[in-house]
């Protein structure tokens, strides 16, 4: 994509909330930022005068429509009414990943508010690119987006559950090993997403664990992580929203959050690396859990393992040395034996 750069319109008036996120993304020459921002988005594409409303993309007659730029076929669709301009009687109002999900031309390239401060064009082929990492990314076309893997409805084998995993303060893992606590909430990552930042410092900043008065300090030189196996996919929904309540509703989303929160979808890292959130309220942490630490060497290890009949958190090594410190006369913890049951999708502590 290539965003037409904000800098170029500094009087520009965003008609919304997206419009605002993509001129800032535009402003900086951020390309990531800017197609996360549209991959959460609702457009407004011209359609055929014959062409009904209730009609999405994927449908058969659903009246594409392509206009010539520089001697080339464009689908131009724009992110307002002001945008849209004299063509806003002819549009429908489709979410964007809906639009890509099925383009039906990669000779056709994209083209969003051209001519604008806010306007970015995607060859054809790189549309599809797009919409299969989307794909891959959990983001759905489909009304409703959950962390679910597409499976056959006749499967000899069940796909294995996604891991998960949550950065989790110093100041919280007391409530873990010494009280038992078992459930998990607020916003969480995909493990295998998150898998290439190797240092607490690279992880607080793709996350966006930057706030003023985030207990993840800079330059820390540990930082504890929860990981899971989700085997209730619903419960982890993606978080569209704002920062306001009128943010919210200009993204038709459901969450309200401080800065840095960005409402679409995606870790507010400060970072290049795209990262996709979700949010979960207070679900319980099944048998095999883990309770890991993440060194600024890039070594990780494991704290304990959540046995879920207890519930207690078993042990491994002498770790946390740091975060929960014991009595004078307290002996020191011994390794934990390894729990049967299911962590990350595999058995363990079975006899082979």
């Amino acid at each position: 994509a290539r965003p037409a750069g904000g800098r170029h319109a500094a009087a520009f008036p965003p008609a919304n909330a997206v419009e605002r996120q993509l001129f800032d993304a535009a402003e900086v020459d951020n390309t990531d930022l800017f197609l996360s921002t549209l991959l959460l988005a609702q457009v407004l594409i011209p359609v055929a005068p014959s062409a009904r409303s209730v009609l999405r993309p994927s449908d058969p007659g659903f009246g594409w429509q392509t206009q010539q730029i520089d001697g080339q076929p464009y689908v131009v669709v724009y992110t307002s009414s002001e945008r849209a301009g004299a063509q806003a009687a002819q549009c429908i109002r489709v979410r964007f990943i809906q639009l890509i999900s099925a383009w039906p031309d990669e000779t056709w390239s994209f083209a969003v508010n051209p001519g604008t401060a806010v306007g970015a064009t995607l060859p054809g082929d790189q549309v599809v690119t797009l919409a299969n990492w989307a794909g891959r990314m959990g983001l759905s076309s489909e009304e409703t987006s959950e962390i679910r893997s597409s499976v056959p409805a006749v499967s000899p084998k069940a796909a294995p559950p996604t891991v998960m995993q949550k950065p989790i303060s110093p100041s919280q893992i007391g409530f873990y090993l010494e009280r038992g606590y078992d459930r998990v909430s607020g916003f969480v990552h995909r493990a295998h997403e998150v898998g290439q930042l190797k240092t607490p410092d690279q992880m607080r900043t793709a996350l966006g664990l930057t706030w003023a008065g985030s207990p993840f300090e800079e330059e820390a030189d540990e930082i504890f992580i929860l990981r899971w196996s989700a085997y209730r996919p619903s419960l982890y929904r993606i978080p569209y929203g704002g920062q306001t309540e009128a943010a919210m509703k200009a993204m038709e989303g459901w969450v309200i959050e401080r800065s840095p929160f960005r409402g679409n979808g995606f870790a507010p890292g400060e970072s290049s690396t795209v990262i996709a959130e979700f949010k979960v309220d207070s679900a319980r942490l099944p048998h095999g859990a883990r309770l890991l630490r993440l060194g600024a060497d890039g070594v990780e290890e494991i704290i304990a393992v959540l046995d879920a009949d207890g519930p207690r958190w078993l042990r491994v090594g002498d770790y946390p040395r740091k975060a929960v410190t014991a009595g004078a006369d307290s002996p020191a913890p011994s390794a934990a034996p390894e729990p049967e049951g299911t962590i990350e999708g595999e058995l363990v502590g079975e006899e082979d």
